[in-house]
Parts: C-alpha cells; structure tokens; sequence
C-alpha cells in the first residue's frame, strides 16, 4: 500500500471520533452489533447442536434398551414354547399314548369273545385316540420342534416341508446350501419362525400348488426366500395394509428380523408369485460355522 494512503488510515485511526469522516462511527456501532449477535447466533446453533447430540444419544440408547428387552421377550416366548411342547408330548402324548394301549387290548378281548358291537365301538375309539395322539405330537413339534434344538436347521426345515405337504397337498422342496451345517441357536430359531410365518401365509392366501425354501451364505450374509407359484398380490396395497396393522403376519416376520439387524422383503406380482426373502448378516462364531 502507498505510503501516504497509509498514513491517512493510520491518521484516521487516531482521529477524535468529531474530526472522522462521517458515518465511521456509525458503521463501528453496527459491525459491533452485528459481530455481538453473530456471536449470540453461534450460541445459540451450539446449544442446539450439543441439545440434538444429547437427544440422539438417548434415542440409541433407548433403541438399545428396546431391542434388548424385545430379545429377551422372544426368548421368554420360545422357552414359553418348548415348555408347552415338552408338556404336550410327555404329559398328555403319554396319557393318550397308554389310553390308546388300554383299548387296544379291551378290543383285542372283544374280538375274542365275538362282541361285534362292542368291537366295532372300541375299533373307533381306538381311531379317535390314536388320531389324538397324533394331532397332539404334531401340535407339539409346531410349538417347537426338538428336531431344531437336536439335529439343526436343516433337518427342522425339512421335517416342515415334509408336515405341511401332507397336511395341506401343497408341494414345498428345501433348496440348503448349509450342508447340515449349524449356526447360533437363536439365528436357527429365527429362520425357522420366519419359514413357518411365510409357509402359512402361502398356504392361506396364495392358491399356489408349489413352494420352495431356498437357504443360502453369501459370505457373512445369510439369505432366505420362500418362493411360491401362487396368485401373487398388490405389494403396495400391502405395504397400505401393514402400516394400517391390517397384516400382522408380515409386520411380525419383519419385526422379529429387525432384533437381529436383518431385513424381510415382498417382491410380488398379481398373478406370478410371491418370493419373502430375509437377508441376515452373521456374527463372527456363524460365520466359521
């Protein structure tokens, strides 16, 4: 800067405010109140800014208790379930079991003493019990299938299979690409769960003739789809219909795989089909298996 340009502004500085040019004092006054309420501003963003921090940290934090006290509440439901199922096949199984014995050889003493109507009232007893006993251990094994807890994943999904084929005619096939192999109980809990939601919906609604379980890794991320070939439907009106609580069984299927960091998705068209897939990521002792 020239010299006496500078010493003009320097002149200026050192002025008495009277002997200033016009307006300089003026324009001091407003930089300071402009600098005192960018500052007040500024306060104010970090009040808000430290207020937001706070409240999304109690939110994850809240989020955490809730998923906590969400998987502890599944837990409580599936011990609630192997409990019922250990009472259905030891305790009443049982009894029906030797009630089913105890007719069998009053109807064996029928038969030899030539009382056709007492046998033949008998021979239906006996009918109705061992058809008791049967609805019962299958009721037992839907609650929770010792199969599960026993032999894995693979051999609980296949005695589904099985079980719903012929109670329902519908054709499901299990796809694995597991090879028996185990994974952490409560993600074999899960998968199964979610199975049986979506086989029963199919059943219920889709009109299909055939399904499939398809399981698969892709590195750490564990995939399951069960497809059918049935008459598909609106995913949007679903979608309507599950944010009104109108569908309960996806909106469970889709909750139960939020507790474990999965996701359930819909992909269906009128007319072709409906594939529900989870797609699950592993924790480190699954994914060594």
């Amino acid at each position: 800067m020239p010299e006496p340009v500078e010493a003009a502004m320097d002149a200026q500085r050192q002025a008495p405010e009277e002997d200033r040019p016009a307006g300089t004092g003026t324009r001091r006054s407003e930089d300071r109140e402009a600098e005192v309420f960018r500052q007040a501003v500024l306060r104010q963003v970090e009040a808000l800014t430290a207020d937001n921090q706070r409240l999304l940290q109690s939110v994850v934090r809240s989020e955490r208790r809730f998923r906590t006290l969400a998987k502890s509440v599944w837990h409580v439901q599936e011990e609630e379930r192997r409990r019922l199922a250990r009472e259905l096949h030891d305790g009443i199984g049982q009894t029906l079991t030797a009630l089913a014995n105890q007719l069998q050889r009053i109807l064996d003493d029928a038969r030899g003493a030539g009382n056709l109507g007492l046998e033949h009232r008998l021979a239906d007893a006996l009918e109705l019990t061992r058809g008791s006993l049967h609805d019962t251990r299958e009721l037992s094994r839907l609650l929770r299938p010792t199969l599960l807890d026993d032999l894995g994943l693979d051999a609980a999904l296949n005695w589904l299979a099985r079980t719903l084929t012929e109670r329902t005619g519908l054709q499901i096939e299990l796809r694995s690409g597991l090879d028996e192999q185990r994974l952490h109980p409560d993600v074999e809990t899960l998968v199964f769960r979610i199975t049986q939601e979506a086989l029963t919906n199919v059943i219920r609604h889709a009109q299909a003739r055939s399904a499939q379980i398809v399981l698969e890794r892709r590195g750490d991320t564990l995939i399951l789809r069960v497809e059918d070939d049935g008459c598909g439907c609106d995913v949007q009106l679903l979608a309507d219909a599950e944010r009104a609580g109108a569908s309960g069984g996806l909106r469970g299927m889709r909750d139960r795989a939020e507790l474990f960091g999965g996701r359930v998705e819909l992909k269906s068209v009128p007319g072709d089909g409906t594939v529900v897939q989870l797609t699950l990521a592993l924790d480190p002792p699954d994914r060594t298996g």
